[in-house]
């Protein structure tokens, strides 16, 4: 996961609750369905991607399948 400013023509653009999201077209098949969430640890914080479609029980925000 990145961040960006500016938008691509394979860029989706998906706004709610005030925040803005861009997600390339082809991630879209596998993020259907997910949750993203601003998380506070006593590690730090940052965005948690929660997906249907995760291997299961991967709780990090790496961008990779997790046993897939």
């Amino acid at each position: 996961m990145t961040l960006d400013e500016s938008k691509t023509e394979d860029d989706i653009l998906d706004e709610q609750y005030g925040v803005s999201i861009l997600t390339d077209k082809k991630l879209t098949p596998q993020l259907e369905g997910a949750t993203v969430d601003y998380v506070e640890s006593r590690y730090g914080g940052g965005f948690e991607i929660r997906t249907q479609n995760s291997g299961g029980g991967c709780d990090s925000a790496c961008g990779s399948s997790c046993g897939k």
